[in-house]
């Protein structure tokens, strides 16, 4: 209850009246099957097309072996033929289906494509260069040493070397290095060429390994490689003075010792390093005289002829003596144990950071002479991904900017885990910070992975079946009750009993999903009687005969299970008219126009079948090939419908998320009034669309929930009972029309 203590205005909302119930979906699919490829742990994926579902669990999949292939297809009680499963799909999608989860099956003996990696340190060959160039442009020069490192130019193609080469100078920002002798031969970065640093070493630093397991994983190619994380500047030490710029003042001798400047604020008698032309220069400046400074150059320094008026800028030292500590600008950026590589003019060398407080960085060495025009380069990982296969969609991954080692959610191993959808990464004991010690294959810069087994040969119906492991944990059909807004659920292709079993028991346990079973292909009329017979269940359908469709991975024509297309049937005929509608009479999508039934069922076969329950895929010249069936496999006759049965599931699970908000309100005539009426709302709407019998809502449905329906012991037991009767609309199975002969009669005048 609200307070009121203190005089004021007070504002405050009230319920008005019963809350809405909103109906649920009714054509939301799952499906359990072998996949080329994708996601087997945590829940089952939601694939809303079938480009969608080849992205994530790839094409279609081939035919087993010949061993394989007939242990399954010629089991007559235990059997299927589980790879057409990506055709299932697709008649899904072809019929109107719009949302689909998908649950991989895979043997437990199935093991992923792996691979490892050793170290060394390679940079790709970043643009074409002719015979006789001397100089590279590269994809890195992270992990170099600078002038006078020995290099090895090496073609991408069959690992042939082109020759070995000497860095004479280099541009860490271009990417460029000069070498020399020149290019005996062309190199070309569509290749794949690259330079070679050293030999590779073997010991292992990180394995990868495709995401899931299967032979698809041999499709997978890795790269990792070094890259500029950030460019953060080097702030000048606060010793060094201040800044400024003057200009020489009278012409200077190539190589003279001495040069003359105009006098300027900043410029004091003493030692300091100046910028003149792209060099920088130590020297020691006089007292002024007459408006000039003389700059006295250390003995053997040679420069080029300078002319009056020539620019001299003051370069201030970020470290005026040798030591572990950097005032860098962004140190932010920067964290412990983050590898960060100096350029001093000549030489490259890398550092680790071991602290960072404000902007002073401490490392883990002395850091080289620097300036503040300079900049050091942070050092991070690189990971490349691609996947192609034959009839597959073409996949590549990008990951930048990722730490190298350890368990922070930007490194490769993190980021993979959380991110990538081809592969996994294990950091091993060789792993090294070392840029030069990088992870590499040992040819080329891509690791192809190898080893991976999709199993088939041991894969058993128990692997369909699955195993519930709690939450996210679940495998085959029991995954299927992870996800609540499934609605109609199947396994296509497989007709063993118990899978099939297992799939009815799903249903019926959970009592707010519909199965859709398969019958074993290749069965007669008689076949499929006995097929039937085992079953007794309100929760499921089974049709006759199988699909013909053309397979695109092989382009022939291809039998393939009914329950995918028909899943598709039901969502299509939930969206365009209702569940309430009998899934019955409307066109099958996605078979091939002539001949797309496996057997043709007449009329007086389907007179056996349709009173078992067994709903016939027929042919009508003029109509094309429809569903002529709308049956359970339920013995009780007020369950017989299909479209009766999934309408009470509708209405049974909208009521019961709808209502979720009466649990633990006070027990009491205002409360049962408040539902009686929020249900009536919603019966009344659902009878408006045509779903409930009746020309008035009494005669469709009533709702009592009051103490005719409640004892004293429901009330002291939180027990609140709402009662309620619903009218379906049966479906006109059978429509007759009656004719006689009427005799004409003589009219008197």
């Amino acid at each position: 209850m609200p307070e009121y203590l203190s005089p004021g205005v007070y504002v405050e909302e009230i319920d008005a009246g019963p809350r809405p119930i909103a109906g649920v979906s009714t054509s939301t699919a799952g499906m359990a099957g072998v996949t080329a490829r994708g996601p087997y742990a945590g829940k089952p994926k939601l694939v809303t097309n079938f480009l969608e579902f080849q992205r994530l669990f790839g094409g279609f999949v081939a035919e087993p072996s010949a061993a394989v292939r007939d242990a399954w297809a010629n089991n007559p009680s235990e059997g299927g033929r589980w790879w057409l499963f990506p055709l299932a799909v697709k008649g899904f999608f072809d019929n109107g289906g719009q949302r689909l989860y998908v649950k991989r099956v895979v043997s437990k003996q199935a093991k992923p494509a792996s691979g490892v990696l050793g170290q060394g340190l390679a940079s790709p060959v970043d643009a074409d260069a002719a015979k006789g160039a001397t100089s590279l442009r590269l994809g890195h020069l992270i992990g170099f040493s600078g002038v006078g490192q020995q290099l090895s130019i090496v073609r991408g193609d069959d690992q042939r070397p082109i020759g070995p080469a000497t860095v004479t100078g280099y541009d860490v920002a271009a990417r460029r290095i000069e070498i020399d002798p020149p290019l005996p031969a062309e190199v070309r970065a569509s290749r794949g060429d690259y330079v070679q640093a050293g030999p590779r070493g073997t010991e292992g630093t990180i394995e990868f390994s495709a995401i899931s397991p299967g032979a698809w994983g041999g499709d997978v190619q890795v790269r990792i490689q070094p890259v500029a994380g950030a460019a953060l500047p080097v702030l000048a030490d606060p010793q060094e003075g201040v800044q400024f710029v003057t200009r020489l003042v009278a012409d200077a001798a190539a190589d003279s010792a001495t040069v003359e400047v105009a006098a300027v604020t900043g410029l004091a008698a003493g030692e300091l390093w100046v910028q003149i032309g792209p060099r920088r220069f130590k020297a020691d400046a006089g007292e002024p005289a007459d408006g000039k400074v003389t700059l006295t150059f250390a003995a053997g320094t040679a420069h080029p002829a300078w002319r009056t008026g020539l620019a001299v800028r003051r370069v201030r030292r970020a470290n005026t003596e040798a030591g572990p500590k950097l005032r860098i600008g962004g140190a932010s950026r920067l964290y412990p144990g983050a590898v960060v590589q100096f350029d001093d003019g000549e030489h490259l060398s890398v550092l680790r950071v071991t602290a960072i407080e404000a902007d002073v960085v401490t490392f883990d060495g002395n850091t080289p002479l620097l300036f503040e025009t300079d900049r050091i380069t942070l050092v991070e990982a690189q990971v490349n991904t691609r996947f192609a296969s034959a009839g597959g969609v073409p996949e590549t991954e990008a990951f930048g900017n990722l730490r190298l080692a350890g368990d922070h959610p930007s490194s490769v191993a993190a980021t993979l885990a959380s991110r990538s959808r081809l592969v996994s990464a294990t950091a091993l004991p060789g792993l090294s910070l070392d840029p030069a010690k990088f992870p590499l294959p040992a040819v080329g810069s891509w690791l192809s992975l190898t080893g991976g087994d999709d199993a088939h040969g041991s894969l058993s119906v128990a692997d369909f079946v699955g195993e519930d492991g709690g939450s996210g944990a679940r495998t085959g059909i029991v995954a299927l009750e992870d996800i609540d807004e499934i609605a109609v659920c199947a396994v296509p292709g497989v007709w063993s009993g118990t899978v099939e079993s297992a799939l009815v028991t799903h249903c019926e346990l959970l009592k707010d999903r519909f199965a859709i079973l398969d019958p074993q292909d290749g069965l007669d009329i008689e076949g499929i009687q006995a097929f039937r017979e085992p079953f007794d269940t309100k929760y499921a359908a089974l049709y006759y005969p199988w699909l013909v469709t053309r397979d695109p991975s092989t382009n022939q024509d291809v039998q393939v299970p009914p329950s995918g297309h028909l899943a598709g049937i039901y969502a299509r005929v939930d969206a365009e008219r209702g569940v309430h509608k009998a899934p019955a009479n409307v066109v099958i999508r996605g078979v091939k126009l002539t001949d797309g039934l496996a057997q043709d069922v007449t009329k007086r076969q389907q007179d056996l079948l349709n009173p078992r329950g067994i709903n016939a895929l027929r042919f009508f010249p003029g109509l094309g090939q429809r569903v002529w069936g709308a049956r359970t496999l339920s013995s009780d006759s007020s369950w017989k419908y299909i479209n009766v049965r999934r309408l009470f599931l509708f209405l049974e699970e909208s009521i019961d998320e709808g209502t979720q908000w009466v649990v633990f309100e006070p027990n009491d005539e205002a409360l049962w009034a408040l539902v009686r009426q929020t249900v009536t709302n919603f019966l009344t709407t659902v009878w408006r669309s045509g779903a409930l019998a009746g020309t008035t809502a009494a005669e469709a449905f009533f709702v009592a929930c009051d103490r005719s329906t409640m004892t004293e012991d429901d009330l002291a037991n939180g027990r609140l009972v709402c009662v309620i009767g619903v009218a379906p609309v049966f479906p006109a199975e059978f429509v007759i029309f009656r004719i006689q002969q009427k005799t004409r009669e003589t009219q008197l005048a």
